[in-house]
């Protein structure tokens, strides 16, 4: 949609936000924020807007350097320098407009190295730049969701996403990523507290396999490529996440699978000695068919 709009009103479409009161701003069904010059406008084009896109303000908004070399990398398609892994926390929550810096201030204090960048009226993506997979965030996140709750009187949800690679394929993964998560929650999905990714994987497929699939990360994908990880890793499933039995089964020594475990946490960030994420692996491995 937002092509076709830059077809009609060209270079007085802008993406980054800023604060100038001439700019009127819209989200679309699939997340995109852009501004309209509304001296640009007739009222029955401002109208016709209104009427099909969710008008959103971001007046209170303010962004760091850091976090519009962000926006920029991922919406607006600009070039940006990664060194680490990158993990994005989701965040939703129903809010007056002059609260924002409040609630930026509130999250900032709790998560470090986190650029924090409004993506809708309600939604935002919280960047840890500095991710891995012994830094989650998971009980931060939900001292914070109870704290907002607390402090601002509304429910408040986080939706921790996966470790990610610093890569060529950084920006699509966590668009698609993105992408699923507007869908789950446009279709009311999200309950009040934190859940991931992984946890929430069965819902997505069923949403579009396809989105899932390039949203899955380098960091997953290059691990399970490797033939003796992928049988290892079904091996220890179907032996119902029982280390002894797997051992037996692959003629190992038990501490040499526990290894093997262990460096595919510390490598992926998922930690499949837990049924829920041990399940979103194997339905990754099958979108991947690795079979």
């Amino acid at each position: 949609m937002l092509e076709k709009l830059k077809l009609v009103y060209g270079h007085h479409i802008i993406s980054s936000p800023t604060n100038d009161k001439q700019i009127l701003w819209y989200q679309t069904d699939k997340g995109e924020i852009f501004g309209v010059d509304k001296t640009e406008l007739t009222a029955r084009e401002t109208l016709l807007l209104n009427s099909f896109l969710t008008p959103i303000d971001l007046s209170h908004t303010q962004q760091t350097e850091d976090e519009q070399k962000w926006y920029s990398y991922l919406f607006e398609n600009k070039p940006l320098t990664v060194h680490h892994p990158v993990r994005v926390h989701y965040f939703k929550m129903d809010h007056q407009a002059e609260q924002r810096q409040q609630i930026k201030e509130a999250v900032n204090s709790s998560l470090e190295c986190t650029q924090f960048i409004w993506t809708g009226a309600e939604t935002a993506m919280l960047i840890q730049t500095n991710a891995t997979s012994e830094n989650g965030q998971l009980d931060q996140l939900n001292d914070l969701s109870q704290a907002i709750t607390s402090d601002f009187l509304t429910d408040s949800f986080f939706l921790q996403g996966q470790l990610h690679l610093p890569n060529n394929h950084l920006q699509m993964r966590l668009l698609n990523e993105h992408q699923l998560f507007m869908w789950h929650m446009q279709r009311g999905k999200l309950r009040s507290g934190v859940a991931t990714f992984y946890q929430c994987l069965p819902s997505l497929i069923r949403y579009d396999a396809s989105v899932v699939f390039d949203a899955i990360s380098d960091a997953f994908k290059e691990t399970v490529f490797d033939r003796d990880v992928y049988r290892t890793l079904m091996t220890y499933m179907q032996c119902n996440l029982n280390a002894s039995q797997a051992a037996k089964a692959l003629y190992v020594h038990r501490n040499s699978l526990q290894y093997r475990i262990d460096k595919f946490i510390e490598r992926t960030g998922l930690d499949i000695r837990h049924f829920s994420e041990a399940s979103a692996a194997y339905f990754m491995m099958s979108l991947l068919d690795l079979s």
